[in-house]
């Protein structure tokens, strides 16, 4: 069959399309050098740079704080949401039965409620529950997620029954099915999880900004806020300490990025 050969002004397209979205990226780190006077001069404007807004993010005595407690419960979610997502993806993939078919509708309605509508009641349960300004407040909602389940699904679903047919043959349970055959073979899959995750959780504001009051449990990402209300409106200062804050998950997407195109291409998520 004769291979399609792509369009060059589609690629230019695309080239253009992804200018513009890194566009604001590299704003936000040329103004980070700037002093409050040069933040709205244009990107190729003469300015002097500075590395003093840097240094007042980093020299902030919270600051090794904040990173550590957001690498903490990044870490403790994405862990405990693949022994959650993980078994309950591979029996949804396998059963036959009717009633996974309706779980998994409820499963899926529950994404169309927006998080914003039960921001009150979520307050008020942790509350009962003394889980406020703490880690675990922002932990214990994020363990199960329907979207990483449906990924993790798809994608088991994909993989040829004959495998498991022959480890049933051998003697093999479900359970060293999963860990010994599908578990290697989900490797894009995963990492599509752990890097969806870890963005999600990183860069999470309204959980931690509501549900978390102390400034030393704070995460990286609400915490910016203090420097907005300490500074002012001091614009080069709350961009250094985003660019800061954005470093892990700039690091992770490009370690994992192939992993991430081949998961997503297998687990049946088209764009």
């Amino acid at each position: 069959m004769k291979k399609r050969q792509s369009s060059p002004a589609f690629a230019i397209l695309l080239w253009l399309a992804g200018l513009m979205m890194l566009y604001p990226f590299v704003m936000m780190v040329v103004i980070a050098f700037r002093v409050s006077g040069d933040a709205y001069k244009g990107l190729f404007e003469s300015v002097h740079p500075t590395l003093r807004n840097f240094t007042q993010v980093i020299g902030h005595q919270n600051f090794n704080q904040w990173y550590l407690n957001t690498i903490l419960t990044v870490v403790i979610t994405i862990a405990l949401r693949l022994i959650v997502t993980i078994p309950a993806a591979y029996a949804f993939s396998k059963a036959k039965a009717k009633w996974a078919s309706v779980i998994m509708m409820i499963l899926l309605a529950t994404m169309m409620v927006p998080g914003e509508t039960t921001m009150v009641p979520r307050y008020l349960y942790f509350k009962s529950l003394h889980l406020l300004d703490s880690f675990w407040v922002i932990v214990l909602p994020e363990i199960s997620e329907v979207f990483y389940l449906i990924l993790l699904t798809e994608f088991f679903k994909s993989i040829p029954n004959d495998f498991s047919e022959a480890a049933q043959i051998d003697g093999a349970g479900n359970k060293d099915i999963m860990l010994s055959i599908y578990l290697p073979l989900s490797g894009p899959s995963l990492a599509t999880v752990v890097l969806f995750s870890f963005i999600n959780i990183w860069n999470n504001f309204i959980d931690p900004y509501l549900f978390i009051s102390s400034i030393s449990h704070q995460l990286i990402t609400p915490a910016l806020k203090y420097f907005q209300e300490q500074g002012g409106a001091n614009i080069p200062v709350q961009l250094a300490g985003a660019s800061v804050a954005v470093i892990p998950v700039v690091i992770l997407f490009i370690a994992t990025q192939r992993f991430f195109v081949a998961g997503v291409s297998s687990s049946g998520i088209k764009g």
